[in-house]
């Protein structure tokens, strides 16, 4: 796939986004039900809607469908699980589980779901109920609740892992538009993104498909945000995932803590899943001061493409890793915002022959001496009209842009048109460690590299393999040092240092 196929995929997401939106929508149209007059449902936050939830479900279920609507309200339920998932025995505490549905739609506008987390977990099947589980369903809408997993007033033995309580679960379902939620202070992850094999044990597991997202905000859960394990086409637009990792004071969070989790558990089409997760967008979505990524895509057997369309994070926590994606599909792309690593990096791998990562139009703000980009052989990495800005304050931390891996005959990466500003550390306005970016197989061309040094550091020094990269017009302003004898020089690489520089 070359540079214009990819870049103007990625112009055609609205219209992307959209066929999401209109799938999710396609339902017969048909009256609404107020739960509260025909399943006995109690907004009052006191009485227990356990039972309520189940005559819902089996009423949907059964019918197929249906609109219903939860009148505003606080809907608590008192009711939480004690056996494993697999476990379906009546006799114990269920999840309101929805098989089959097609054309279901929720509304709550000025609803909260309440969920009872007065516990001390000991075991990890002691988990809260959840309102939403729903297999092999298409054509959902579920908007205008509020969803509260009660972990504010959960605590639990730290050897206790999180379990399967998420707010909403979506396990092989198909045209599913979520819109206009909060969902905060799950267990896990607020949302599932799952395949069928989870309630119903069969293999090949069907993934979810078509799923969008709008306006959701996924805040302060145990473990995450999202969870999109196995879908094929996401969209999320002006979403938040915030604070994800940091539920409450009383119960540590649980591992990884990212906003959300890209973590496929079956990847082999025809034997344990029938398609690979793949084709992930989010647009003008925000990931605040998770505990960890913002977006963590482990190595995997991932298809098509990401992209991160200005979205803008920060990471005021100093995890050293804000955005992780090793993504092994057709590739990967970042185009405007404003991404605050704090102490943290921007991480980005690629696996695929042919896969490309591209940075474009975004501000990058960092103190952390780790990577930006690492390719693997046959990926192309792209970093173009981007502003990263060093935060350092320690005279030991620095930038490191990295691209390695041969791309391929006839390919190059490129870092062309970037503005990068190392500031100063010591408090005689110099330091040790100025820039080192490393390229190989690159074009560099028209990048602008600034300090606010007053006096030299102890040496600037730009790498790159003088056999296979081309460097044009690149610019240079402030105090940068250039002592041949403070470099160590490495075989085959050029070492670009200079003094002075244009103080322009």
């Amino acid at each position: 796939m070359d540079r214009r196929t990819f870049v103007t995929g990625a112009a055609a997401i609205p219209a992307l986004a959209a066929l999401s939106r209109s799938a999710a929508l396609a339902q017969p149209s048909q009256p609404a039900i107020d739960v509260v007059e025909r399943f006995g449902f109690v907004p009052d936050g006191r009485t227990d809607n356990y039972e309520a939830f189940h005559r819902l479900a089996a009423y949907a279920t059964q019918a197929g469908g249906g609109h219903f609507v939860f009148p505003r309200g606080i809907y608590h339920v008192a009711q939480r699980r004690r056996v494993p998932q697999a476990n379906r025995d009546p006799r114990e505490v269920q999840n309101a589980e929805y098989v089959g549905v097609d054309g279901l739609r929720i509304s709550g506008y000025g609803a909260v779901i309440r969920l009872n987390g007065r516990t001390h977990r000991t075991h990890v099947h002691d988990s809260t109920f959840m309102p939403f589980e729903i297999r092999l369903g298409r054509n959902i809408v579920i908007e205008g609740l509020e969803i509260d997993g009660g972990i504010r007033d959960m605590t639990r033995e730290l050897s206790v892992p999180e379990g399967y309580a998420h707010l909403v679960s979506l396990n092989g379902c198909s045209d599913v538009l979520l819109k206009d939620l909060d969902l905060h202070h799950s267990q896990v992850d607020a949302i599932l993104l799952s395949d069928d094999y989870i309630t119903s044990g069969r293999l090949p597991g069907r993934a979810c498909r078509n799923v969008r997202l709008e306006n959701v905000k996924c805040r302060n859960n145990g473990r995450g945000g999202l969870a999109a394990l196995q879908v094929l086409g996401l969209s999320a637009v002006d979403c938040e995932f915030s604070g994800n990792g940091f539920p409450a004071p009383n119960y540590r969070g649980h591992p990884p803590g990212f906003g959300v989790d890209v973590e496929p558990d079956r990847s082999r089409p025809g034997q344990n899943i029938d398609v690979k997760t793949g084709n992930l967008e989010f647009l003008r979505c925000t990931f605040n001061d998770n505990r960890s990524a913002i977006l963590a895509a482990y190595p995997g057997n991932y298809q098509g493409y990401c992209r991160f369309i200005d979205c803008n994070s920060r990471n005021a926590n100093n995890d050293p890793n804000h955005m992780i994606l090793s993504w092994p599909g057709e590739g990967m792309l970042v185009r405007g915002g404003v991404h605050d690593a704090g102490r943290g990096c921007i991480w980005l791998t690629w696996q695929s022959p042919g896969s490309r990562v591209r940075l474009e139009g975004m501000t990058i703000r960092t103190s952390h001496i780790h990577g930006m980009l690492l390719a693997h052989p046959g990926g192309v990495g792209e970093v173009e009209d981007c502003e990263i800005i060093g935060t350092h304050t320690t005279a030991e931390s620095g930038h490191f842009v990295f691209f390695a891996g041969n791309p391929g005959e006839g390919r190059r990466h490129v870092f062309r048109n970037n503005r990068m500003f190392i500031p100063a550390a010591r408090k005689d306005h110099s330091r040790a460690f100025d820039f080192e970016p490393n390229f190989h197989h690159t074009d560099l061309e028209g990048n602008e590299y600034r300090t606010d040094l007053a006096v030299p550091g102890e040496y600037f020094v730009r790498l790159f393999n003088r056999e296979n990269c081309t460097v044009r017009n690149e610019r240079f302003r402030g105090a940068f040092p250039g002592r041949q004898d403070t470099i160590r020089p490495l075989p085959n690489d050029a070492h670009d240092t200079r003094l002075p520089f244009s103080s322009g």
